[in-house]
């Protein structure tokens, strides 16, 4: 069951609402900042694996991956 599911069937239509407008808020994503958060996602994750030079793609490639997936719900 989703969350929207789950808020509507314990009564809080509020949580519900909120979640709607998390999707559209998602939706007016500009390129700019689409681009700083993958940039700011990339850099937390260089930071939390060491730091490690040379990792940049991946960790930018990663946060992407993920930002594409918070689309999808």
């Amino acid at each position: 069951m989703n969350q929207t599911m789950k808020a509507m069937s314990n009564g809080s239509h509020k949580a519900a609402s909120t979640e709607k407008k998390g999707k559209k808020e998602r939706q007016a994503l500009t390129p700019e900042k689409r681009e700083e958060q993958i940039r700011l996602a990339a850099y937390y994750r260089w930071e939390e694996k060491g730091r490690n030079p040379g990792t940049d793609k991946d960790d930018w490639f990663e946060a992407e991956d993920e930002l594409i997936e918070d689309f999808k719900d």
